[in-house]
């Protein structure tokens, strides 16, 4: 790009409050000195939300991707009107709590369990979430929050979250392994993140034949073994909080699903070749360590050597993926 051109875009970023100029410093020791250019700290924010059967977490982030302030609450039993009034007072609390302007929010990225159906597209939320399921979710929650909404698949969203937030300073081609209440993912490649041409990519449970799936790395299944013994758990949340990672039937749990789990990432490894598989979700690192000691690639060598694996590493985010991505999506989408 011409350097002309540069300077009025940097010019008409600058008198809009997008960036802000620093101190000029001499970058040679002939010519005019140099303004450092940032984002400007209070340029843009976006929210992004994680709907979950049983939680509901709120994030605001800025433009340059500093995490402001985040909400977490639980979430059983509601309907989603009384959900998304939820996500509003949230959403008002954490704006004036951080003193952001509402007419530099530039919307609301919204994570949710479920795939993507077409005609119309929209997102089909599992069972026991029907009040969300092929709705026209961007539209209701825009009109009731006054805010731009875009809707996402947890799983998509939490790849995005992970590679802003975690991983992605290491690599630049990722999956990401989401394991929920059920199992899903997401995948960046070349620091994009590839949604598919129906917005699915990434639903790695439908590598798995369906009389397999019971047998998936899920919180479900984990939270259905642990309540068949003595240390019941009112809700997955509260199991994810106080579980031990060294429990026998955390042992059980991790039995059980090493042979699906080695199944998935070997058609990851071989479909996409990503740098690195990231394990992440809700469930627990302590957890996530211990099943990826476990699990292995398919290995077939020809002449003694074998093709090159992913990395595979737990997720390294601080806070939660599938808000952080949702709100990334946000400005992806909505604001460049």
């Amino acid at each position: 790009m011409a350097l002309p051109t540069v300077s009025r875009l940097a010019d008409h970023l600058l008198q809009v409050g997008l960036i802000a100029g620093e101190e000029k410093i001499m970058m040679t020791r002939m010519g005019q000195p140099s303004l450092p250019l940032s984002i400007a700290p209070q340029a843009a924010f976006a929210f992004g939300a994680a709907v979950r059967a049983d939680t509901l977490t709120v994030s605001l982030t800025h433009l340059s991707g500093e995490i402001l302030a985040s909400t977490d609450e639980p979430h059983r039993g509601m309907t989603r009107e009384e959900t998304v009034e939820r996500i509003g007072v949230a959403i008002a609390r954490l704006m004036e709590d951080s003193d952001v302007s509402p007419e530099r929010v530039c919307g609301l990225g919204l994570g949710l369990p479920g795939f993507f159906v077409s005609d119309p597209k929209r997102i089909n939320a599992p069972l026991g979430m029907e009040d969300w399921a092929t709705s026209d979710l961007e539209r209701d929650l825009g009109d009731t929050l006054g805010l731009p909404v875009l809707v996402e698949n947890d799983g998509t969203a939490a790849a995005l979250g992970e590679y802003q937030y975690g991983r992605g300073e290491q690599f630049h081609n990722l999956a990401y392994l989401y394991i929920d209440r059920g199992l899903g993912g997401g995948v960046v490649f070349d620091g994009k993140l590839l949604r598919g041409s129906r917005g699915n990519a990434g639903e790695f449970t439908g590598l798995l034949p369906p009389d397999l799936r019971s047998d998936r790395p899920t919180l479900q299944l984990l939270y259905t073994m642990v309540n068949e013994g003595n240390n019941a758990h009112a809700s997955i949340d509260d199991m994810v909080r106080t579980i031990d990672p060294r429990s026998e039937i955390v042992d059980k749990w991790i039995e059980r699903t090493v042979p699906t789990t080695n199944a998935v990432i070997s058609a990851i490894g071989a479909i996409l070749d990503p740098d690195a598989i990231v394990i992440g979700g809700r469930l627990p690192s302590g957890i996530a360590e211990r099943l990826i000691e476990r699990i292995a690639f398919y290995s077939v060598p020809v002449r003694g050597r074998d093709r090159a694996f992913p990395t595979v590493l737990s997720s390294s985010v601080t806070g939660d993926a599938v808000s952080l991505g949702a709100s990334a999506l946000c400005f992806d989408r909505l604001f460049f």
